[in-house]
């Protein structure tokens, strides 16, 4: 039985993620109405809102536990799958959040990133297709922490196993 462990292939696994985390909502939006009455200054005010807006869903981030649950479903991942469509790096550029036409501000995350499989090949990705993603309020978003990284590991989940 023990060498029939010692027989297993373990593939190493390797996670980076940036901490580059963006929003686009009602700030830019309400930018160009205030850029009508105030001239550009009103557009500036327009994007800081969505820049503080940005900075308070990073703040609610937990970049190791994203990391350890990431693995965690690579390793989930490659035990299904072919040796050469095995993930051996999984690279996240950017989260961009952007709010979605609903009720409570439903917001989605964009994930910009790219796969090393094992074999040598890299797949570079984004989900862009936000009427598809799985949308959280935005107020929950910037304010509990458990919230933010469940919706980055939900539409992760939801892209890896399309691959």
């Amino acid at each position: 039985m023990l060498l029939g462990c010692q027989t297993l292939n373990t593939t190493p696994i390797e996670v980076n993620i940036s901490q580059e985390v963006t929003f686009s909502g009602k700030g830019a939006g309400a930018g160009i109405a205030l850029m009508s009455a105030m001239g550009p200054s009103g557009l500036a005010i327009g994007v800081a809102i969505d820049i503080g807006i940005g900075k308070k869903i990073q703040s609610t981030i937990n970049y190791q536990n994203l990391e350890s649950r990431f693995a965690s479903l690579i390793i989930q991942h490659n035990t299904l799958q072919l040796q050469n469509k095995k993930i051996q790096l999984l690279k996240i550029n950017k989260l961009k959040f952007q709010s979605v036409s609903g009720e409570k501000d439903p917001t989605v995350v964009i994930i910009d990133g790219s796969i090393t499989f094992i074999n040598g090949e890299i797949h570079v990705f984004e989900n862009t297709k936000t009427e598809n993603n799985i949308s959280l309020p935005l107020e929950n978003l910037k304010t509990k922490n458990h919230v933010t990284d469940e919706l980055i590991i939900s539409t992760l989940n939801d892209y890896l196993s399309k691959i």
